[in-house]
C-alpha cells in the first residue's frame, strides 16, 4: 500500500527477480510515471553510470536500492527509449518483466501494488537468480522451489483429469499450460541440464550426500554469491552451518578438496 503526496516520487528501480507488477490506484491525485522496456534495461544502467561515475564506484550496488533520479532526457539523449504514463483513480498499471521505472505524485493518492509471476516469468526468472549471483545480490524468494512446485501442480492437475476425471476449470488451466514445448518443460529442462552441468564438473558420487529434507527450513543461501541452496550445497566439516552453491565450492576454504562433501536433494534422473 502507498499513501502519496505532491511530488513524492519513487526513483528508478526493476521489480526483485525481474517480476512483474500491478499497481492500482485506489483514490486521490494521478501518479506519473516513467518506464522504459526490459530489452533496454543494460542501456539504461550503461546511461547512469557513465553519468554518475562517483555514486557508483562508492556504490556499486546503487541500482538496487531505490535511491537514484535520472533525467528522461538525459536517457533519451543516450538512446534510451523512454515512455510516460498517467495512472487515475481507478486505473491499473502493470510493468513487465526488468523493465526500469520511476515517477511522481500529483497530489494526496492512495495506491496499492503487488508482484505476479505468470507462467511466461519463469525463464526470465531463472535468468535474474543467475545475474544475481554474479552481482552476489541476496534473493527474495527460491525460484527453485517456484519451478518445481509449478512442475508438481502441472503433474497433479493431468492425474486428476486422466484419472479421477475432475475437469475443473483450475486443471484445465494446468492443462493448457503443459506439454513438451510448454514453458514449464522448457524450464524445467533447462534448470536440469544446469544443475548437472555443475554436478559433473565438481564432484565425485564418494562426495555426494542426500539433503536433509529441512536443511532449508531457514534462508539457505551461498556463504559468497547469496545464491539459494534449496537444489544443492557444497560444505566442509572445517565451517559446519557454512555452505556454497556448486559454483562457489572451490572459494569455501582452503582444506584439501577430498574433504568437501556435496548435498544434493534429488539425484538428477529425480
Amino acid at each position: 500500500m502507498y499513501v502519496g503526496m505532491c511530488f513524492s516520487s519513487f526513483c528508478w528501480h526493476v521489480e526483485d527477480h525481474h517480476l512483474y507488477s500491478l499497481n492500482y490506484m485506489h483514490w486521490g491525485a494521478p501518479k506519473m510515471w516513467y518506464g522504459v522496456p526490459g530489452k533496454d534495461a543494460v542501456n539504461l544502467e550503461a546511461a547512469m553510470r557513465k553519468h554518475l561515475p562517483d555514486l557508483f564506484e562508492e556504490q556499486p550496488d546503487l541500482l538496487h536500492n531505490l535511491v537514484t533520479q535520472f533525467s528522461t532526457s538525459l536517457l533519451k539523449s543516450e538512446g534510451v527509449p523512454v515512455y510516460r504514463c498517467v495512472q487515475h483513480e481507478g486505473e491499473f498499471v502493470l510493468t513487465f518483466p526488468r523493465a526500469y521505472h520511476a515517477g511522481f505524485n500529483c497530489g494526496f493518492n492512495c495506491a496499492e501494488a503487488v508482484n505476479v509471476a505468470p507462467i511466461d516469468w519463469l525463464p526470465i526468472g531463472q535468468d535474474a537468480v543467475e545475474l544475481y549471483r554474479k552481482q552476489a545480490r541476496k534473493i527474495t524468494v527460491s525460484h527453485d522451489k517456484l519451478l518445481l512446485g509449478a512442475a508438481r501442480e502441472a503433474i497433479r492437475a493431468h492425474w486428476d483429469i486422466l484419472f479421477l476425471k475432475r475437469n475443473t476449470a483450475d486443471n484445465l488451466r494446468w492443462k493448457s499450460m503443459c506439454g513438451l514445448d510448454s514453458t514449464i518443460c522448457k524450464s524445467l529442462k533447462a534448470r536440469i541440464d544446469l544443475e548437472l552441468a555443475q554436478r559433473q564438473n565438481i564432484c565425485s558420487p564418494s562426495q555426494s550426500r542426500k539433503m536433509d529434507a529441512e536443511f532449508d527450513s531457514t534462508d539457505r543461501e551461498c556463504a559468497l554469491c547469496y545464491y539459494d541452496l534449496h537444489l544443492s550445497a557444497s560444505g566442509c566439516p572445517c565451517c559446519p552451518g557454512k555452505y556454497t552453491c556448486l559454483v562457489h565450492a572451490k572459494q569455501l576454504c582452503s582444506c584439501d578438496w577430498d574433504k568437501r562433501f556435496f548435498l544434493f536433494r534429488y539425484d538428477i534422473n529425480e
